[in-house]
């Protein structure tokens, strides 16, 4: 073990002409806007880009939403913690947040977001995107899958197809790895399954019962990494052969031939979206932002980038059935998995923080 810490338009398949004419429109649209608005307009966003999602998300969203309205994208990782209380002394670090709802739930419970006025938004509806996905002060904007992914030329018969096939080191003798606290939420979902426990039954989780499974790996886990971005290096550089990853950072690498490959029984959906902080300086800017991130071609242009599931349904019309195949919100991926209790983490975090910690600190 080395580390801890670690419907409106007609539906079209995306092809890049089209992409880059709804993109084009798009715009156009909101430049009508951006020509008035002062150089230095800006919006601050809490987001831990990095590697293959960071590039997607400066190339889906970022660049074009500066290109369409003059207001400049700043960037920063901050935590949780520092955002809460920067809110409580009237001083908000940043005006959006982008991240895991589960951290949303935790802002949230701390009476740190600002409750979002949908009638403001003019390139979705609430009808777009569901109620579920439409939260008072959360407004979800993709959903993508945690899996089991591995290089395939380290197994010579079958590869592990389950999360109890992962736990079974002698049967599949490989480097492994798996999320630790840095990355947030370890993966003590993969830990009960594990242990017997349903995904249907898997809430409120049990924290020492999932620890307690963690121990029985916990020597053979090469990395509990800390980012995503790690994760999709240890397995491209083959340090790991074996891991819990993000399906999109794993299908790059596939996509390039890499021999790698996906198994989606008993993956885990985890819904990402924006909150806007109470007091947010660039209240106005930080609409504008979300309503431009939030339309149909821009979720369709970020999805084709990097295979996470658009929540505008209308994105489907913008998206080729080669590319729909990769994406979580996929009907076809539905039976296989199950989808993360966000709220249980917003509310938990705290207490799954400390067990985690001492149980990273035991022998």
């Amino acid at each position: 073990m080395r580390s801890l810490t670690g419907k409106g338009a007609a539906a079209r398949p995306l092809t890049r002409r089209s992409m880059l004419g709804a993109s084009s429109a798009l715009v156009a649209t909101f430049a009508i806007g951006g020509r008035a608005a002062a150089a230095d307009q800006k919006v601050v966003i809490r987001t831990t880009s990095g590697g293959s999602y960071g590039e997607a998300m400066e190339k889906a969203i970022f660049a074009p939403f500066t290109q369409a309205t003059g207001i400049a994208v700043e960037k920063t990782p901050s935590a949780m913690a520092p955002l809460i209380a920067s809110v409580q002394q009237g001083q908000p670090l940043v005006d959006v947040v982008d991240t895991s709802e589960g951290l949303l739930q935790t802002l949230a419970a701390n009476q740190a977001v600002a409750t979002i006025d949908y009638d403001r938004f003019k390139s979705f509806a609430v009808a777009d995107i569901g109620k579920d996905a439409a939260q008072p002060g959360i407004v979800r904007r993709m959903v993508y899958a945690r899996v089991l992914g591995y290089r395939k030329a380290a197994f010579k018969g079958a590869a592990p197809s389950s999360w109890a096939e992962f736990w079974d080191v002698k049967t599949f003798p490989a480097a492994r790895a798996i999320s630790g606290l840095g990355l947030n939420a370890p993966d003590l979902e993969f830990a009960l399954i594990a242990d017997g426990v349903a995904p249907s039954k898997l809430y409120p989780l049990d924290i020492p019962r999932a620890l307690a499974s963690m121990t029985k790996i916990r020597a053979n886990i090469q990395s509990f990494y800390g980012t995503d971005a790690i994760s999709e290096n240890l397995l491209s550089t083959g340090e790991v052969d074996l891991e819990a990853i993000a399906n999109g950072r794993i299908q790059g690498l596939i996509d390039n031939g890499g021999g790698f490959a996906i198994e989606w029984n008993e993956h885990m959906k985890v819904p990402s979206g924006y909150s806007i902080l109470k007091g947010a300086k660039n209240l106005d800017n930080a609409y504008r932002f979300l309503d431009y991130a939030m339309s149909a071609e821009v979720q369709a242009r970020f999805a084709t980038l990097i295979p996470y599931g658009p929540v505008n349904t209308k994105a489907f019309a913008h998206i080729a059935e080669e590319f729909a195949l990769k994406l979580p919100t996929n009907p076809k991926w539905t039976e296989k998995g199950f989808m993360q209790d966000a709220k249980w983490w917003g509310d938990n975090l705290p207490a799954v923080t400390t067990a985690w910690n001492a149980w990273a600190a035991a022998k």
